[in-house]
């Protein structure tokens, strides 16, 4: 069906009579009044309006749809009476009087008229007043019919009237004063002389404000009863009980008329937004149940079917609406403009759906919306039961779908952009929170939170090589609001808090660095009002950027320039606020210091060297009060000082001189400082500390008489603070602080390291560096460098305090807990204070006279295995210093006997490149050390530990720190792979050692490291059972793959290494410890089992099942029963490990089973419980059990092992549950088995609780039993009761 035309062809209607010229009225000149043309009928018209004569209207106008416009001639009478009736009488009048003013109007003045409307209400206006005038007889028609006339029939709505000419100028008074702007399509085009346009504002008083009852919703719905009120509504009073009532609707068989019926009832009768209401008012042609129209229907007041799969739904604020409340909240709210609009809410997927809108501004606001709800949901990742407790355990999903949204809309502009933005930010910066503060470490495995299915990380997913151009981007444009360019300076923040590598792309990013400083850095001197001030948040991420990486140090080394613009100006003088300027400069100095830890910028000391003189003079002073500000100082000038101390390791080299760094008075200033603080102030005594260590050991390499004057000028100052004065008392609250700390982690910590221990670490953290800097200082002042015991301390220390804390701190269980799933993952940085803390005291203790030499060695195993990536040089250090004091005196003295042959090949000389050389991290993967040195600035690649993952003992790692128990093993690792081993291409020219002297040299090293750690009870660090099993089988692999042409070079049959072995391996023996025959065995083992042991060293390709098919291959080739090889067949048959290992032996290797000559208390155990219980299951197995015994001769403990799971499927005693094959077991052994056979399985018996009995005990003992297993051999028949009656009877 056609539909016509909404507006029809113009006519133009013809004049009833010739228009007369109107007279010109005469003046006393005799020329007419002059009628300027600028000045239009419409015009003149307004201002006789305004002339005293003509009346406001003062009463509210009441609007009625009016009844169509007739230009007929009625009589005057007949129209006087029908404004006196009408109560829009005026309105008529008014059309007519303009109606008659057209008519006497010439077409130039016409069209000048037209002209003048079509510029100031655009081209749609006559489409905008047709509108108005249809709505107008809407209410007109619906308040003249009081009753519906349900029979007569109403004109078609499908035919309109075509306009006529006059139909655009019917009411003057609704062009010019309407009641809303004029509407016009987005096709349209805008008159050019729209900058010409002026506005006119009326005369508006008081009461011509008038308001109205706003509109019901469309499709107009039946108010549900709202929620009771609550105490903050105030008193209420109730209006009644809420009942409800359909709303009405024309039934199916009405409104299914055939085509071309029509519906009789008027659009006036029916009520005001129904859905028939709009049907016929808006869509007259279309079929009452067309489905095109189906939105339009009302729903009733039942409650809809509930969904058939629950969502989550989300109101406007992001808040979970209750699922029993979807169906019942009111339309109002604007929680149904989505697909399904029965539910009220948005589920995730309406609201990811809408943020991809063509319509901006339910974009942004769907952006909103997910930012709110990511907020959330960030919470609910901390703690499940809080944010949006629904959607627990799809965190990591949801946020990697937030952050595409976000990246996909990045690029837009306005709002869209700006909301972007935000939900970036929500999902990158304020998901993970406090986090601002840690930049020592890389955030990796902070990405993945608690996933452990996914292998990448929500921010990991994000493309930087789109988003770091759009970033850069709109920092050079500087279009969005300036909330939203921080927002996105904390988003790079964040990505660079998350790896080196993220932090290398934003530096290479065209463009991005630059516009950083450009946009929130190099900002107007002096500030214009409403110009934005620099950010010091812009320096913090810059100086992130250089912790990364020494690659993008030196990218920022070119405009680190710019920022002396913070140094010149100091804060009494300089144009900003003082605060902001105090911060400026704080971030500054810090962010040279970050460029001086890899050597580079140190230049700019002397080039504006005035400036910082002026910088010291005013940090001296009493004018500064920031502890901030002074704390920065004196780590710039500790930095710039051990650039000073080697030159040549700068980068360009000599950037700094020490002749430099003594002229300026550095020294000085820091001893001036002393004087300004308190005792409250224990960070800034904790930098000047190190700064004057850094000093005193400078001076000690560069000063006459090895910095002797140095060293008597600081101790002047700093010797009797010591005693009695402020520096004693920060020592004692730093020790007080540290012990308090350290209770707090015992109370509250158990096995791993939660987000609430984080503030009691970083608190534990500050009173240890505390510590650390003043035994740094101590040892700077002594004479010498050397670990020789000094006659007397430079000044005074709380030694036994500082040792019982340094041992606490040592055996703690949180260096356990680090690797604990449950700890945070950035734990390691928390505790890298507290491992610096150690390392000082290790080169304290050695000084202190009267301290033992074994305990020292103790010490360092011990703290050695507590330093983390940064460390390498003090743990090199530290091994070089434990192996040259092993020599043959040290061990006779304690009374240890050692061949003199491993001293006349050198001793430990010979094992020590390869544990140096281990201690090496890459070249490519250097962290600096806390403290910089000479040589970190020069080889260090990076400022910031690398993650927790990166560093775990069970893998294969990178870094050689932390370092695990069995690091000792090293030299062999190197041995079983030399062809590939780096060690072996850098040893000097005079090693010349053999494969046994270097395993002799290793193994007797190994073994002093665990008696002294077990004679002074450092049993934490002793290698376990399994370490030490798998480090003696490295012994015998090496005889893997090489020619076997003569047995007296097998390095495992050396008499030495066997001795060395043996005495390894006794403490693991069954028979070191009673526990060992406890049963049942322990469920929870205390160390990691052997094959996760080996690991470490054959790494995720290579399985250890692999190894031992290997090691049991070379046993049965060249072992010749070799008593020590054949103990380390035994461990991996235990019943903890997989039944692959037992086939292996048992069923393919059974032949060598007669060899392994191992008595019970010689097996490498913890428990022989463990092979015995529970009792064997796999079929081929308990065969193989069978045909050892049967068929070999088997001796020792694998005898006892057979006996034992063939008894136990035998005898019901023993727990066999299976008649049929227990009787076939038995048939087998009494047939195919000999007498002593028989007769150890026959009267074998075990204790399930207790101790183990072990042969001959397990072999004679009495009791009912005996008639029971009799009972049950008659069941196999009688022939086997009779041959096994004289073993069962009585005695």
């Amino acid at each position: 069906m056609s539909h016509p035309s909404l507006v029809g062809s113009i006519l133009e209607r013809k004049p009833l009579a010739k228009p007369s010229a109107p007279a010109a009225a005469t003046t006393k000149a005799g020329f007419p009044t002059v009628q300027h043309r600028s000045q239009s009928a419409f015009a003149r018209a307004r201002l006789d309006a305004q002339k005293p004569a003509g009346q406001r209207l003062r009463e509210v106008p009441v609007i009625q749809p009016s009844s169509g416009l007739n230009f007929e001639p009625q009589n005057p009478d007949v129209k006087r009476e029908q404004q006196n009736s009408d109560p829009e009488g005026w309105r008529t009048q008014m059309e007519e009087q303009n109606a008659q003013r057209v008519e006497t109007m010439t077409e130039e003045e016409r069209e000048q008229e037209r002209a003048e409307i079509l510029e100031k209400f655009g081209p749609n206006v006559a489409e905008v007043l047709r509108r108005a005038r249809e709505a107008r007889e809407g209410k007109r028609k619906e308040s003249r019919s009081e009753s519906p006339e349900v029979g007569a029939k109403s004109s078609p709505a499908s035919s309109p009237s075509r306009p006529r000419i006059g139909e655009r100028t019917r009411s003057f008074n609704s062009i010019l004063r309407p009641s809303s702007p004029p509407l016009s399509s987005a096709s349209s085009s805008r008159p050019p002389s729209r900058a010409e346009r002026k506005i006119r504002f009326a005369d508006v008083t008081p009461g011509d404000i008038h308001v109205y009852e706003s509109a019901p919703p469309s499709p107009k719905r039946k108010a549900l009863a709202l929620p009771p009120p609550s105490d903050s509504d105030g008193p209420t009073v109730s209006l009644g009980e809420w009942r409800g009532s359909k709303i009405p609707r024309l039934s199916a068989e009405r409104a299914g008329t055939s085509q071309g019926e029509h519906v009789d009832t008027k659009v006036s009768a029916l009520e005001a937004g129904t859905p028939e209401d709009i049907r016929q008012r808006f869509f007259p042609t279309a079929p009452a149940h067309d489905p095109s129209l189906e939105w339009i229907q009302a729903g009733t007041d039942a409650d809809p079917e509930p969904e058939a799969e629950p969502t989550v739904r989300f109101d406007l604020m992001g808040a979970p609406i209750p699922a029993h409340l979807t169906s019942k909240l009111p339309t109002h709210l604007g929680l149904h403009h989505h697909a399904e609009g029965a539910h009220a809410g948005y589920t995730l997927e309406d609201i990811f759906l809408l943020c991809r809108s063509t319509v901006p501004a339910q974009r942004a606001s769907m952006l909103g919306l997910l930012a709110k709800i990511a907020h959330k949901l960030a919470r609910t990742s901390v703690d499940s039961k809080k944010g949006i407790p629904e959607l627990a355990g799809q965190e990591l999903s949801l946020r990697k779908r937030m952050l595409a949204t976000a990246v996909e809309a990045l690029a837009e502009r306005a709002s869209v952009g700006a909301r972007a933005v935000e939900l970036l930010w929500e999902c990158a910066v304020a998901w993970d929170e406090g986090l601002q503060a840690l930049e020592s470490v890389e955030l990796r495995d902070l990405d993945l939170g608690t996933s452990t299915t996914s292998s990448e990380g929500a921010i990991s997913s994000l493309p930087l090589d789109y988003v770091l151009p759009l970033i850069s981007n709109s920092f050079s444009v500087a279009e969005l609001p300036h909330e939203s360019l921080v927002q996105l300076l904390e988003v790079l923040y964040r990505l660079a808090q998350h790896s080196n590598i993220n932090a290398v792309a934003i530096v290479s990013t065209k463009g991005l660095v630059a516009n950083t400083f450009q946009r929130f850095l190099l900002t107007t001197i002096p500030p214009s009002p409403g110009d934005p001030l620099p950010l010091p948040f812009a320096l913090k991420f810059l100086r992130l950027l250089a912790l990364s990486s020494r690659e993008n140090a030196s990218a920022l080394v070119d405009p680190a320039d710019s920022l002396l613009r913070f140094v010149i100006s100091l804060p009494p003088s300089s144009p900003f606020p003082s605060a902001l300027t105090t911060t400026l400069l704080t971030e500054t100095l810090r962010f040279y210091a970050t460029l001086g830890s890899y050597g580079l910028y140190a230049h700019i000391a002397t080039t504006a060297q005035e400036h910082f003189t002026q910088l010291n003079r005013y940090i001296v002073s009493s004018e500064c009060q920031s502890q901030d500000l002074r704390n920065a100082w004196l780590q710039l000038l500790a930095t710039w000082v051990t650039c000073a101390h080697d030159p040549h390791r700068t980068s360009p080299s000599h950037e700094i001189l020490w002749s430099q760094v003594v002229g300026w008075g550095w020294a000085d200033d820091i001893l001036a400082l002393r004087e300004r603080l308190t005792d409250r102030d224990e960070d800034t005594w904790q930098h000047a500390w190190t700064a004057g260590a850094a000093f005193l050991e400078g001076a000690r390499i560069n000063g006459l008489r090895g910095g002797e004057d140095e060293r008597v000028a600081v101790l002047g100052a700093v010797k009797s603070g010591f005693v009695d004065g402020a520096e004693k008392r920060i020592v004692d609250v730093a020790l007080k602080g540290a012990r308090d700390a350290l209770a707090s982690l015992n109370s509250g910590m158990r096995q791993a390291i939660l987000p609430s221990d984080v503030h009691l670490l970083q608190k534990f953290g500050r009173h240890a560096d505390a510590l650390s800097a003043a035994i740094r200082l101590f040892l700077a002042c002594t004479p010498r460098s050397g670990a020789e015991p000094l006659p007397e301390p430079p000044f005074l220390l709380p030694f036994a305090e500082l040792s019982s804390l340094c041992a606490a701190i040592t055996g703690h269980p949180l260096w356990a807990g680090l690797y604990t799933p449950e700890s945070i993952s950035y734990s390691h940085a928390l505790c890298r204070p507290l491992s610096s803390l150690l390392a000082c005291y290790l080169r304290l203790s050695r000084t202190i006279p009267g301290t033992p030499t074994d305990l020292w060695m103790a010490q360092a195993f011990a703290i050695i295995c507590r330093l983390f990536p940064g460390d390498e040089e003090l743990a090199q250090r530290t091994v070089a210093d434990i192996a040259e004091t092993v020599d043959e005196a040290f061990l006779r003295t304690r009374g240890w006997s050692v061949p003199s042959q491993v001293w006349e090949r050198g001793g430990m000389s010979v094992i020590i490149p390869f544990l140096s050389h281990s201690l090496l991290p890459k070249p490519e993967v250097q962290v600096g050390s806390v403290w910089i040195t000479p040589r970190s600035i020069s080889t260090a690649t990076t400022q910031r530990l690398p993650p927790l993952s990166t560093l775990m003992p069970n893998e294969k790692r990178d870094q050689p720190l932390l370092l695990t128990k069995d690091w000792l093993f090293v030299p062999l690792d190197h041995l079983l792979r030399s062809g590939e081993s780096e060690a072996f291409k850098t040893l000097p020219d005079s090693w010349d050692a053999s494969e046994a002297e270097v395993v002799r040299a290793a193994l007797l090293f190994i073994r002093v490291s665990q008696e002294v750690l077990r004679f002074h009870r450092l049993n934490t660090f002793l290698m376990s059972r399994e370490e030490i099993a798998f480090g003696c089988m490295k012994v015998f692999m090496l005889e893997h793959g090489q020619q076997q042409d003569d047995s007296q070079e097998e390095v495992f049959r050396d008499t030495t290494v066997e001795r060395f072995m043996e005495d390894l391996l006794v403490p693991f023996s069954a028979s070191a410890s009673e526990k060992t025959l406890h049963t049942p065995p322990p469920s929870i083992h205390a160390s990691d089992s052997i094959d996760i042991v080996a690991k470490r060293f054959l790494g995720s390709a290579v399985p250890f099942y692999q190894w031992y098919t290997d090691f049991v291959g070379l046993y049965d080739a060249i072992s010749f029963a070799h008593p020590t090889f054949a103990r380390l067949l035994l461990p991996p048959l235990s019943m903890r490990y997989p039944v692959d290992y037992r086939k292996y032996l048992w069923a393919d290797y059974n032949h060598v089973m007669r060899t392994i000559r191992v008595p019970p208390e010689a097996v490498i155990t913890g428990s022989i419980a463990e092979y015995l219980w529970p009792v064997e299951t796999d079929v081929e197995v308990v065969g193989a059990y069978l045909k050892a015994l049967v068929k070999g001769s088997l001796d020792g403990f694998v005898r006892l092992v057979a006996v034992h799971h063939v008894a136990c499927r035998i005898w019901p005693d023993l727990g066999s549950d299976t008649e049929e094959k227990a009787q076939k077991l038995l048939q087998a052994i009494v047939g195919q088995g000999n007498l002593e056979v028989v007769r150890d399985v026959v009267l074998y018996r075990q204790n399930r609780q207790g101790n183990i009995l072990l042969p001959p005990a397990c072999f004679e003992q009495q009791g009912d039993w005996r008639g029971a297993r009799l009972a049950f051999a008659v069941k196999c028949g009688e022939m086997y009761r009779e041959r096994l009656k004289t073993l069962l009877e009585t005695k």
